[in-house]
């Protein structure tokens, strides 16, 4: 460990997040040939080469890819153990936090989040990712702003409530059946686009449906929110959507909205922490900044 300057990782997190010297050279207020220099160290350290030319840029090798996440949990653990004492200064920091969120949270927090940031730490830097696949792991520092009733790591994780909402169904103005009551003898006859399961709350109606011995008819699945519009408005398909996405102009002008007849699925987002920050200051102050941002 004497022989190993820690300095090196920071500049490999900087060099697997952003796949450039020049960028990382930027992001870290570095000159390019300092950063080149590092990464031939940080090469005869691991005996890799962690980052090779391609045509887009860099790729990173298997070694870098298996330390990335590796890498992240420990200069985090470093950075909550130093975070951790004394007082936080919004004003006066420089920390960088990570989310992650779905598309669905990060359409109407994220403006509002940079904004609490930008007036009260504007020193402050945030990275922000969506989740993966059945990917609800918190990995470091990270909080999480997702669905409330994601409740199987209650017993390990904190939770902050920050939001409420609720699905309705939304179709297009043309459907055959947009000026009849939605019933739930009518919504299990309809045909259905779903979101990915990897986003927010797609599976509680089905849940639901389940329990009383019912299924929807899906003809089709989608990676995200954003793509329902254009499916919803052309077709017969119908989609669950959050009720504060529905305000948007294009489904306010294009779209009937109606009430989801299945009272026990309810929409509330929690920001979700592991409790060993629970009395880092700065961690605190994030986490208020979010409930902040979504009220």
């Amino acid at each position: 460990m004497r022989n190993i300057d820690l300095n090196l990782l920071v500049i490999l997190d900087a060099l697997i997040s952003e796949r450039s010297v020049s960028r990382a050279a930027n992001r870290l207020g570095l000159t390019q040939s300092a950063v080149s220099h590092a990464l031939r160290r940080l090469r005869d350290l691991f005996g890799d080469d962690l980052l090779m030319r391609s045509a887009g840029g860099m790729d990173l090798t298997a070694r870098a890819i298996q330390l990335a996440e590796e890498l992240r949990v420990v200069l985090w653990q470093i950075q909550s153990m130093v975070n951790q004492r004394g007082s936080f200064d919004p004003a006066k920091s420089n920390r960088i936090f990570r989310l992650r969120v779905s598309d669905y949270v990060s359409s109407f927090l994220l403006g509002r989040l940079c904004r609490v940031m930008r007036t009260e730490a504007p020193g402050a830097r945030l990275e922000v990712g969506h989740f993966s696949e059945g990917g609800q792991e918190l990995i470091g520092d990270e909080i999480h702003v997702r669905l409330g009733s994601d409740g199987g790591d209650l017993g390990r994780y904190r939770r902050l409530r920050v939001f409420e909402d609720e699905f309705v169904v939304v179709m297009s103005k043309r459907h055959p059946l947009a000026k009849l009551e939605m019933t739930l003898e009518t919504y299990v006859t309809l045909v259905h686009l779903k979101v990915a399961a990897s986003a927010i709350g797609t599976n509680l109606i089905d849940d639901a449906l389940a329990r009383r011995g019912l299924k929807r008819d899906i003809a089709m699945h989608v990676p995200s929110w954003l793509d329902v519009y254009p499916i919803v408005t052309t077709t017969d398909l119908v989609a669950a959507l959050p009720r504060r996405w529905t305000r948007t102009r294009p489904f306010a002008t294009a779209c009937v909205v109606k009430r989801l007849p299945i009272d026990e699925v309810e929409l509330a987002i929690d920001a979700v922490w592991h409790p060993r920050h629970d009395e880092d200051p700065g961690h605190a102050w994030m986490r208020a900044a979010i409930k902040k941002a979504m009220q």
